[in-house]
């Protein structure tokens, strides 16, 4: 059986430590992450000998500890769907099992929620300039969002059926109008071109290209353009 031949508080530095936290250091080299309630509970000490299952319990743990870290540190840098983070703890090599709690975890306490993902995701993507439903859905289906969750959303922010089509319209002839001016050192068909290139990079179809450049009295170019 392996000796514990330190317990420390995990870090470089005390500054660096997690509270609560406790580094298991066994003589095979194994350095296992534990709750400091486990060291107490199990009366653990250096230079005690440990038991397989003993070992197995602070292995399990500890792997939830790092997973956990890791995915607390992941959604730091910015919100993420389920899905998206599973996939990134299993890349990191985090056990399935260990995954598979911790998610359940930080969906148990709000820090993840597709939902409100997909309806912040909506709001930051629109507050850079008008964006066609179809790509938002695109989008969140490459972030793993399931698609009832993407379909609730874009319902929400972009309305149903016939609205969706009216909006994704306006939205569209709102965004030629905002960006004209800069065109209009280029020839017609240039704008034209332009106009038509940027709307589709937003994700807007043909039909709705047409109909928002119409609205300005270019749907004759645009066909033009288009040969």
């Amino acid at each position: 059986m392996p000796l514990i031949t330190d317990i420390r508080p995990p870090g470089a530095s005390r500054s660096q430590a997690k509270p609560g936290w406790r580094l298991v250091v066994l003589d095979d080299g194994r350095r296992l992450r534990v709750d400091a309630e486990q060291v107490t509970r199990h009366g653990l000490e250096p230079g005690e000998a440990v038991g397989p299952r003993l070992v197995a319990g602070l292995e399990a743990r500890d792997a939830y500890l790092r997973a956990r870290e890791r995915a607390l540190r992941l959604l730091a840098v910015r919100p993420r769907s389920v899905e998206e983070l599973r996939q990134r703890l299993v890349q990191g090599r985090a056990g399935r099992d260990a995954v598979r709690a911790v998610i359940a975890d930080l969906v148990g306490q709000g820090y993840l929620d597709d939902l409100a993902f997909a309806r912040a995701w909506i709001s930051h993507r629109s507050a850079a300039g008008p964006v066609a439903a179809t790509r938002i859905r695109w989008e969140l289906r490459e972030k793993r969002v399931s698609a009832a969750v993407i379909d609730q959303a874009v319902r929400e922010g972009f309305g149903a059926g016939p609205d969706l089509a009216r909006t994704e319209e306006q939205s569209a002839i709102a965004l030629v109008a905002r960006r004209l001016p800069g065109y209009r050192h280029l020839p017609r068909d240039r704008q034209v071109r332009r106009l038509a290139a940027l709307l589709g990079r937003r994700g807007f179809g043909q039909a709705t290209i047409v109909r928002a450049l119409r609205g300005l009295g270019r749907a004759e170019a645009l066909e033009e353009a288009d040969g």
